[in-house]
């Protein structure tokens, strides 16, 4: 029984071995085949790396169609990046991010999974241009997956882009923002159309084309509460030809909404909706204009909702703190958008009625990425708010000091779009 028992025992452990060096062999292995991926991907990547960089020093081009390939480089020359286009924009984003959509969960060449549609539609990515974006049908109704009662005091923004073929007419755009639980025509609450060469426009030169933006707000029944004057403005045709997305914000408080198209405030309606009108959902509609719909595509990305207090400009001051997802940047980069001046002005403002106050700012991001670069990152960006505060607003830099944190203070879930927006920060702290 003994010797049986020590057999056993011996099998046992060179059964052991073998399963540790096989374990072993297959690490190896593996270790050898990452390594030799590892090297295809890097040469996969210098060839592309040389290919766009060979494909960035062209200009949008034609393919066989005629379809125009996305590209913007040239149309980034024309358009206005620089903070000080933006200097009468005083869009201010609020703090407590509700939702947030940019489709990276989503597969690309897929209808978002968590959204709703009576047509179709699908995820992309455009050259030239970061992140995922939502391609619309002609003639098709979006919905998007949120559904919880709106604030009164809120703020909504999304980035569209708009590419079509040839000069003719473009089918239009709405957002709406509404109650999808009312059974009516049209559903309690505002729509803002967007009409690309719906306005006065000469045919013989595509760059005086004029765009028409509507607001239309309903009441509780389906009613017409407001319908806004028609405001013209050219900017989805003199920019969205060379696909640069077009920044749409929407400021609502209480019964009052103000819309901007870029840095242009094109709405300021105190009396846009009914008292007391509860809204629930944003989607969009595009319409219908027969063989048009072939020439055109619209893109949409970066939706965002978010709670806006009534007043957040005395909490630096009162509460000695302020934090604020409103300052945006390039990605992976320290180069502000121009979008952030409304919150730039806001601080500065504070900071020039309070001449004794001091502050600390801080930067933050999500844990996308490297820990070390998102530190070093989180730092550039508290700098460049630093310099954007001296050179734009005349703030002494005396009384700036910053700091970064990196991705290691969250407020929020970062396994989610709206965690990680709300991650994605800059902190005012008074010293």
């Amino acid at each position: 029984m003994k010797k049986l028992c020590c057999v056993v025992i011996s099998l046992v452990m060179i059964s052991l071995v073998n399963d540790a060096s096989a374990q072993i062999l297959d690490k190896i292995k593996n270790k050898a085949k990452q390594r030799a991926d590892q090297k295809v991907d890097q040469t996969i990547d210098k060839g592309l790396d040389e290919a766009e960089g060979k494909n960035k020093k062209e200009k949008v081009k034609t393919d066989e169609e005629g379809d125009v390939k996305i590209n913007n480089e040239e149309g980034a020359k024309s358009h206005p990046q620089g903070l000080k286009a933006y200097s009468k924009y005083d869009f201010v984003p609020g703090e407590k991010i509700v939702y947030a959509e940019d489709f990276a969960q989503d597969v690309v060449g897929e209808f978002p999974l968590k959204w709703n549609t009576n047509g179709t539609g699908e995820v992309v990515t455009i050259e030239g241009l970061p992140g995922k974006w939502l391609q619309l049908t002609a003639g098709t109704k979006y919905e998007s997956p949120y559904s919880n009662n709106l604030p009164e005091n809120y703020t909504v923004e999304f980035d569209l882009v708009l590419d079509f073929k040839a000069s003719m007419h473009v089918p239009n755009i709405e957002f709406l923002i509404v109650n999808n639980k009312v059974k009516a025509t049209y559903l309690p609450g505002m729509r803002l159309m967007l009409a690309p060469q719906a306005g006065t426009y000469s045919s013989q030169d595509e760059q005086n084309s004029i765009d028409r933006i509507r607001f239309t707000s309903f009441n509780e029944k389906g009613e017409r509460h407001l319908a806004g004057k028609d405001q013209l403005i050219g900017e989805f045709y003199k920019y969205n030809h060379k696909s640069i997305p077009v920044h749409v914000a929407i400021w609502v408080q209480k019964e009052r909404a103000r819309v901007w198209i870029n840095q242009t405030k094109v709405y300021d309606l105190p009396k846009a909706f009914p008292a007391g009108l509860v809204l629930n959902n944003v989607a969009i509609e595009t319409e219908y204009y027969g063989s048009a719909a072939e020439n055109y595509q619209y893109f949409i990305s970066n939706l965002k909702i978010a709670v806006a207090p009534p007043d957040t400009r005395s909490k630096l001051i009162t509460e000695g703190k302020w934090s604020t997802t409103g300052i945006l940047f390039d990605v992976n980069s320290d180069k502000i958008k121009p979008t952030s001046y409304g919150t730039l002005k806001e601080i500065a403002t504070i900071l020039s009625e309070n001449a004794d106050v001091k502050v600390k700012i801080i930067g933050h991001t999500d844990t996308d990425g490297d820990d070390a670069k998102n530190l070093d990152l989180s730092k550039r960006r508290a700098a460049a708010v630093k310099t954007a505060l001296s050179k734009e607003f005349n703030i002494d830099e005396s009384r700036l000091d910053t700091d970064g944190m990196g991705e290691t203070k969250p407020v929020a879930d970062n396994n989610t779009s709206e965690g990680k927006a709300s991650n994605r920060r800059v902190e005012f702290v008074k010293m």
